[in-house]
C-alpha cells in the first residue's frame, strides 16, 4: 500500500511540473509574440494592413465568407477606419451584396499574413 501511495504523489507530482511547464511556455510564447508586434507596429502602414487583409479575404472568401469567386471589387475597404495601434491592426471592410454587416480584418503587426476577423451585424430600428 505505501509503495502504491509514493508512486501515485511522484505521478500526481510529476503531472503537476508537467502542466506548470506547458503553462510557462504558453506564457512565453504569448509573451514573445507581444513584443514582437510592439516592435513591428511603428513600420506597419495602414496600406501594408490593408493589402494583408484584403489577400487573405480573397483566398479564403468561400470558407470565411460564403460568398464563392469573390473579386477585389467585391470586397469595399473603408479606409478611413483602417488602424494601426502598438499591437496590431484593424481593417473594416464589407462585402458587396452583404447589407446587414461589417466585418473587421485584425492582424499582428509582426504577422500580417495570420488574420483574424469579426463581424457587426446592423439591424433594423
Amino acid at each position: 500500500m505505501m509503495k502504491f501511495l509514493k508512486v501515485a504523489g511522484i505521478s500526481v507530482l510529476a503531472l503537476a511540473v508537467f502542466i506548470a511547464v506547458l503553462i510557462a511556455w504558453y506564457w512565453l510564447d504569448a509573451r514573445a509574440s507581444l513584443q514582437a508586434d510592439i516592435r513591428a507596429c511603428p513600420s506597419v502602414t495602414t496600406e501594408q494592413a490593408t493589402a494583408a487583409v484584403l489577400k487573405n479575404v480573397l483566398l479564403n472568401g468561400e470558407r470565411l465568407f460564403s460568398k464563392p469567386h469573390l473579386t477585389q471589387k467585391d470586397v469595399i475597404i473603408e479606409e478611413r477606419g483602417v488602424q494601426v495601434g502598438q499591437t496590431g491592426t484593424l481593417v473594416p471592410f464589407r462585402i458587396d451584396g452583404v447589407t446587414d454587416r461589417r466585418y473587421f480584418g485584425m492582424t499582428g503587426c509582426a504577422s500580417l499574413d495570420a488574420v483574424e476577423y469579426a463581424t457587426e451585424y446592423f439591424t433594423e430600428p
